[in-house]
Formats: structure tokens, C-alpha cells, sequence
């Protein structure tokens, strides 16, 4: 029986294990957009969600073939999805300058034949000694911006050396803007040619910036400290330890030039800055003047979708409209940038009969064609249909509202006889019916009381308060992470925890935060020394890890005990500390 039924679940979770055919694909990428000549780069052939045969490789005319090729599978299971990717991956040597073409590879599915598409790689001349050895910069996706646009500022290093770590030692407060720190972006490393030498490069931190006022607004330089394996020929054994030296960078000071949105400014403009949507749903189109009519409006798309305004609706005179409020907000990373959605509902009570006309619009504006954008596509049509003012009707039968006719009358209207009802006064229904209203009254009086404290409650200390719950929440977070292999996005998330803990704990602003201050903070509470590095430590074992990403289940497993534990010791030092 056991066995049969092994077998039934087996068949019935084979078709959501397949993996989808609809997403097979076959393309080619590149970690290098350009090449110096003599120098190396590797270019992969990747088939998605397919088994596939008798894979052929294009003409490497223009470049020696270093290795390859060289295969990896991938297999990942999401929400009960099967995704395969295989790849076939050369490492390839130019061998002359220009624009050199590698053609398309082709592979073999079900019979099929798939095409990839083809690569270009620019090879240039080298320049010995005409660049650094490593650095980093500030490059934001514009320099020219409206105010409440979206600008992507990344900070990248490039480097010709092994980097064996790194820590951000100062970072812009970025005035006049609201940042956002996006952690989800391809962090892989990509080698770029600059000055005619080529540089490993990986992006070290990407931040979304939404302009708050016109003018010249100034970012200032990221310093960050290196440390930079040196390479001294030695033999390596178990018993080698690398010499690092550290060395200081900085990025170039950058500004941004912000411009006040173009008048005029219609009078259906929410806010809203960038590229979005509306979807609008009405509860029925067919009511009576009894009846409530609600319109949900939700708004999708990227940039600050805290601006966005409930969008103004015209209504009829017969109409009366309540003031709308906000049925959900939330913004999501992307590896673009910031996006987000935001609901309204709308209530509104129609008073007279009628057939009427609703047409929702939401103006945005639009960076990219420089003009304000208008939605009002959707047009309801309205039936109001009378009512039965059952609301207004007055409730009849009351014995006030008896009188006698002429015809009927009461059989004895002397007060000598009397129903016999069980006594109510000093019954248990009767005193609590007296204690309620007492009862009810104190309620409300230390409700409000309550509230009145919690308002008063400085926002910071009620932040110190929470913050070991909150760790404890993002640590959760990380374990289900680390239970499902996911590195970077455990890391990211313990390196959340530890960052956020530090703020709200020390009432440290986010924007400036660093290691450096953290440390010096920590230190002038007189904390344990100990407590204090390890603490450090475990922040700078995540930003190791999200920087070289590392892959180590056991590695996971002590950062995430030690992260517990350096939590909970610090909270003991700080809630004993004046």
C-alpha cells in the first residue's frame, strides 16, 4: 500500500518537476565588452531548460582558444519550478585590434537547431604604466535630473591585482537627495579596458537617489581601504600566509545638475516621477442611493512612489466623496533600480438617480520624453438607481404611537393587574448593566492615555528599544536563507541585521554609518574589547563574502551562530550601559 502510494505521488509531482519548455533559450555572453590585445577574457554558450546535443562552437578566427571548452550545469527548483542551464564556456586570447565578431554556435534540441547570438569584442592596443592598479569610481546614470527623478549611482572598483579585502571608510551623506541602498545587482566580475590597460571589475555598492530639490547638488567621494595581496613568488603551502598591504582609494567628487519640473503643471499631476501604470477597479457599476460605491486606483512603476498622491477625481454634484486612503504601499529592488506599487480606494454615496460617467486620470511626469503623461483610458458608466430611504424611514409601533378608534377598544385599561416578571432590580444583569458604562469609560481613558505616551515616545529610543527584535527577525530571514543555499542573499541579510542593530541601538544615522565611526562609537561606551572586534568582525566577514562570493555551507554556519550570539552579548553590555 505505502509502496503504491509512493509511486501515485511520484506521477502526479513529475509533470510540476519538468523543467518548462516555453523558456528554452541559447545565448552567448561575455565578461568583457572590450580586450587588450594579448590579454584574456571568456565567452560562454549557455542553453536554458533543454537536454541538447551535438553543440558546435563558431569560428575563433581572430583569437587562440587558451581552453575550452569547458562545461557547467546548473539546477535550481523555485516554487516547484525545474530551471537547467547548461554552459559551454572558452576562454579565448585575441590576436589582432579592432571590432572582432564571434559568430553564433549552434545546438541540437529535440531535433531542433538553435542559433546564439553573436558577440563583439573591441580589442585595443596596450598601454604599459599608463594606469593604477586599482581604484574605484562614482558613475551615475545621469548627471542632468529632474527633481523626484531616480538616479543609479554605482560605485565600481577596478583593479590588476588580487584584493584580498576591502572596507568602506566614508561615504556621502547625500544631501538634497533621498538614498536607497539597492543590494540586489549582478556582482559579478567584469573586465573593462581603460587607458589601454584592462581592469578587473566588480560593482561594490549601487544606491538609488531621488533629487528633493533644484540645483547643483554635490556627492561627496567614497574612501574605502584596500588590501592587496602581494605576490612574493613564494612556494604556497598550508603554512603560507600572503602578505597584504593596505592601500586608500577615493572616488572623484560628482554632481548633479536638478531642474525643477517644466511648468505648466496639470492640475491632475500626483508627484509621480518616472515611468508608471494605473489599474482601477469600481465595486459595481449599477447602485441605488442607498447604496456605496468604492473605486480602488493602484499605481505601478519606478521611482519614489512614496511622492505619489492620491490622484483627484471629478465627480458629479449628486455625488458625495470621502477623502481617499491608502489601501497598500510598498516598494520592491530591482536590479534597475526602485520600483513600487501604491492603492487608493475611493468611497463615494450617490444622492440623486441618474446615469453618470466616471473617468479616473493620473498624470505623471516623464523623464526620459520630458513631458507629463496622462492616464484616463478607463470611462464607468454609472446607474444610480431611487432608493427605498429605508435609512430615513421612521420605526413605526411604538406604544407612544397608539390610539384608540372608535371602534376597538382596550378590554381594561385600570392599572390593578399586573404581569409578574422576576425582579430586576439587584439582579446580577442589572448591576452589570450599571458597572459597564464606569467599566467602559476607564477603558477608554487609559487607551487614550496609552496612546498619548506612545506618541510622546522619541521615535529613536522607541527604535533602541526594538532593535534586538528586529536583528532576531532578520536573522530568522537569514537562517531560511541559509537552510536553502542562497549565500549571497544570506550574507546580505546577516550583514542587515548587524548594520541595522548598530543604528538603531546607538542612534547612528544610516546614511552615515561606517565601520570606523561604529567602532569609535562602541569604544567610548567603554564596552568589552572582545565583544567590540568580534561584532566588527562578523559585518566584515559578510562584506568579504558578498565581495568575493564565497560558497561555504560551514563557513554560513558559524557566521550565522556567531551573529546570534555577538547579539545578544552586545545587547547585554548596551542594556546595562547608562
Amino acid at each position: 500500500m505505502l509502496r503504491a502510494m509512493l509511486i501515485f505521488a511520484v506521477v502526479m509531482a513529475a509533470p510540476q518537476l519538468m523543467p518548462g519548455q516555453s523558456g528554452v533559450s541559447f545565448e552567448a555572453t561575455s565578461d568583457a565588452r572590450q580586450a587588450v590585445l594579448d590579454s584574456y577574457f571568456d565567452i560562454t554558450f549557455t542553453l536554458k531548460n533543454a537536454d541538447g546535443d551535438n553543440f558546435t562552437p563558431p569560428s575563433f578566427k581572430d583569437f587562440i582558444v587558451v581552453s575550452g571548452p569547458n562545461r557547467s550545469v546548473k539546477t535550481s527548483i523555485i516554487n516547484g519550478q525545474v530551471s537547467k542551464e547548461e554552459g559551454f564556456i572558452y576562454t579565448l586570447k585575441p590576436q589582432r585590434l579592432g571590432r572582432l565578431v564571434i559568430g553564433s554556435a549552434t545546438i541540437r534540441v529535440k531535433g531542433r537547431t538553435l542559433r546564439s547570438n553573436p558577440i563583439t569584442i573591441e580589442v585595443v592596443q596596450s598601454r604599459p604604466g599608463a594606469s593604477e592598479e586599482a581604484f574605484i569610481r562614482a558613475e551615475a546614470s545621469t548627471t542632468e535630473a529632474r527633481v523626484g527623478q531616480q538616479v543609479i549611482l554605482d560605485y565600481k572598483l577596478y583593479t590588476t591585482v588580487d584584493v584580498g579585502s576591502l572596507n568602506i571608510l566614508s561615504e556621502s551623506d547625500y544631501q538634497g537627495f533621498f538614498a536607497r541602498d539597492i543590494r540586489r545587482y549582478d556582482g559579478r566580475i567584469i573586465r573593462e579596458v581603460v587607458k589601454g590597460k584592462q581592469y578587473a571589475t566588480k560593482l561594490l555598492k549601487r544606491v538609488a537617489l531621488f533629487p528633493q530639490q533644484a540645483g547643483q547638488l554635490a556627492i561627496a567621494p567614497m574612501e574605502v581601504q584596500l588590501g592587496i595581496i602581494k605576490e612574493d613568488g613564494r612556494r604556497r603551502n598550508l603554512f603560507y600566509t600572503p602578505e597584504v598591504r593596505t592601500v586608500a582609494v577615493r572616488t572623484e567628487p560628482l554632481s548633479i545638475e536638478v531642474t525643477p519640473l517644466p511648468a505648466p503643471i496639470p492640475a491632475s499631476f500626483s508627484g509621480a516621477v518616472g515611468n508608471f501604470s494605473m489599474e482601477s477597479a469600481l465595486s459595481r457599476a449599477t447602485v441605488t442611493t442607498d447604496d456605496a460605491l468604492t473605486l480602488i486606483l493602484t499605481i505601478n512603476g519606478s521611482g519614489d512612489i512614496k511622492r505619489v498622491q492620491a490622484p483627484g477625481l471629478k465627480m458629479p454634484d449628486s455625488f458625495e466623496l470621502y477623502e481617499p486612503k491608502v489601501r497598500e504601499e510598498a516598494s520592491y529592488e530591482s536590479t534597475g533600480g526602485i520600483t513600487g506599487k501604491k492603492s487608493f480606494e475611493y468611497l463615494m454615496l450617490p444622492k440623486e438617480p441618474g446615469v453618470f460617467q466616471l473617468r479616473p486620470a493620473f498624470t505623471y511626469f516623464d523623464p526620459d520624453s520630458a513631458r507629463y503623461i496622462t492616464i484616463d483610458e478607463t470611462v464607468y458608466d454609472i446607474t444610480v438607481r431611487p432608493g427605498t430611504g429605508r435609512g430615513q424611514a421612521r420605526i413605526q409601533g411604538e406604544e407612544g404611537d397608539l390610539e384608540e378608534s372608535g371602534d376597538i377598544h382596550f378590554l381594561m385599561t385600570s392599572p390593578g393587574l399586573q404581569l409578574r416578571r422576576p425582579p430586576f432590580l439587584g439582579s446580577a444583569l442589572f448591576w452589570l448593566l450599571a458597572l459597564l458604562p464606569g467599566l467602559a469609560l476607564g477603558a477608554i481613558v487609559f487607551f487614550r492615555r496609552w496612546r498619548v505616551r506612545q506618541a510622546n515616545i522619541d521615535p529613536t529610543m522607541l527604535r533602541s528599544r526594538h532593535a534586538r527584535k528586529v536583528a532576531q527577525q532578520r536573522l530568522a530571514t537569514a537562517r531560511q536563507h541559509l537552510n536553502a543555499g542562497h549565500t549571497r542573499a544570506f550574507y546580505d541579510e546577516v550583514s542587515k541585521a548587524m548594520l541595522g542593530y548598530a543604528c538603531d541601538k546607538l542612534h547612528i544615522p544610516r546614511s552615515s554609518l561606517s565601520k570606523a565611526s561604529l567602532q569609535r562609537q562602541l569604544e567610548q561606551l567603554k564596552l568589552d574589547k572582545e565583544a567590540i572586534t568580534r561584532f566588527l568582525s562578523v559585518i566584515q566577514t559578510c562584506e568579504m563574502a558578498l565581495f568575493a562570493g564565497k560558497d561555504d555551507a560551514a563557513a554560513m554556519q558559524d557566521t550565522y551562530q556567531n551573529a546570534i550570539q555577538v547579539v545578544a552579548d552586545m545587547e547585554g553590555q548596551l542594556s546595562g550601559n547608562p
